[in-house]
């Protein structure tokens, strides 16, 4: 059978190699027409590729869903998106499979470095893939579906034709987040997740935040890019001056490049970053108190329905400031100690966090339409509950009280006066 390389690809023995034990082992449409095969190279990372049609009654047992980024590693962040198998336009999908219809485009890599019996890992196109699998489960059903098929990709290949196969519209950039995490850094961050109990040892980060009960990649770096900043900070102020300064918890930003603060820390601490005590000690701390709240709330029928409350540690302006203090405290014992304690819950507190009051919270000098404490993730928020955090660390177990939130937020306001020029 004819291989050649198309006029934009430079040959290579390896690939043309790799091309025909492919065509020895798959059954496509143009090996049994005798039709010439042409390896393309794409532009920006020189990628290998062919374009070909495979019947589903040969594909559809050589195909993985649960591609790697880095095939040598079986803690690799899984790159696929979670499948929407209850999604309308999925259920759509399935039912034009298994009325016949042909799928194309499917982006697979060709690669035997981890689970030989499936060796077609799929980087995009996985809802098709699916549909296509269950329809020829159900009703034997054996159309021909096209394909692209890339061989010896490296990881930086890999991660941009993830990137590139699940850019639409509806892709979020927790995605985009997970997949240059791993490629970029390395799973450190999601083993330190699971070391101090955000995520489960079978668990990645999700896909997007929006519904995820759990920690996503943005939010676990800002909880390390807070607890970093904050120690640099606390390391230069008496116990005196806590108080005496506006603080400003960063917010790590989310997208197909690294946030350059969490890339600066990476970069200066390495692989350290994962082994510093004082971060796996306030990490632990968190998840204690993020854990209870979940618990507090769903065994309360008054709240139970509410997941902004479940979840309320995870909401980007309490993590932040959460993190940020903890850093801020590490040079001040006692009052670390106080803030690592998860706070009590009374009868007219039924969660440790107290959601509920949060979010009918008001400062007098916000304006009518302020939605309520920690329920956005501006800096205003940020430094509100920063303010808070360092406020109830002054005694040991207290609670969350109004009286509370309300003293935090004035100090914030208060301060703020002042940096303007105005007097209390």
């Amino acid at each position: 059978m004819e291989i050649v390389f198309g006029e934009k690809a430079t040959e290579d023995q390896r690939v043309r190699d790799e091309v025909q034990t492919f065509l020895r082992e798959v059954e496509t449409l143009e090996k049994r027409l005798g039709a010439p095969i042409v390896i393309y190279q794409d532009g920006p990372m020189g990628s290998y590729y062919i374009k070909c049609s495979i019947p589903a009654s040969d594909v559809c047992p050589l195909l993985d869903l649960d591609a790697r980024l880095d095939p040598a590693s079986p803690d690799s962040y899984r790159a696929n998106r979670e499948l929407l198998l209850a999604h309308h336009t999925y259920k759509r999908m399935r039912q034009d499979a298994e009325r016949g219809r042909e799928f194309n485009d499917i982006i697979v890599e060709f690669s035997k470095e981890y689970s030989l019996d499936k060796p077609l890992k799929v980087w995009g196109g996985q809802h098709r893939v699916k549909a296509i699998q269950e329809a020829f489960q159900s009703t034997a059903i054996s159309r021909l579906h096209g394909f692209r098929i890339y061989f010896r990709l490296s990881k930086e290949q890999r991660t941009e034709l993830a990137l590139i196969s699940n850019t639409n519209i509806a892709v979020s950039n927790d995605l985009f987040d997970r997949l240059q995490e791993e490629t970029l850094v390395g799973t450190g961050l999601r083993d330190w997740c699971c070391r101090i109990g955000l995520l489960k040892p079978e668990e990645d980060f999700p896909d997007r935040a929006a519904g995820a009960e759990r920690i996503t990649v943005k939010r676990a770096r800002t909880f390390i890019v807070g607890f970093f900043e904050g120690r640099v900070k606390g390391a230069s102020l008496a116990e005196e001056q806590l108080e005496e300064n506006i603080y400003e918890p960063s917010l790590c930003e989310s997208g197909p490049s690294l946030d350059p603060k969490y890339a600066d820390l990476v970069e200066k601490y390495g692989s350290k970053i994962w082994t510093d005590e004082g971060l796996l000690q306030a990490g632990k701390a968190f998840a204690e108190p993020h854990e209870a709240q979940r618990a507090s709330v769903k065994s309360n029928p008054a709240i139970s329905n509410r997941k902004s409350f479940q979840n309320k540690a995870l909401t980007e302006s309490v993590l932040a400031g959460w993190s940020y203090v903890a850093g801020l405290l590490q040079a001040h014992p006692q009052r670390l100690a106080n803030h690592l304690r998860i706070p009590k819950v009374t009868r007219s507190i039924p969660d440790p966090l107290n959601a509920k009051e949060m979010s009918t919270f008001q400062h007098q000098t916000d304006q009518r339409t302020y939605r309520g404490l920690a329920t956005r993730s501006s800096l205003k928020e940020r430094q509100r509950m920063a303010q808070v955090f360092l406020a109830r660390s002054r005694e040991s177990g207290l609670a969350l009280k109004r009286e509370l939130l309300d003293q935090g937020v004035s100090q914030v306001v208060s301060q703020i006066w002042r940096r303007k020029g105005y007097s209390k």
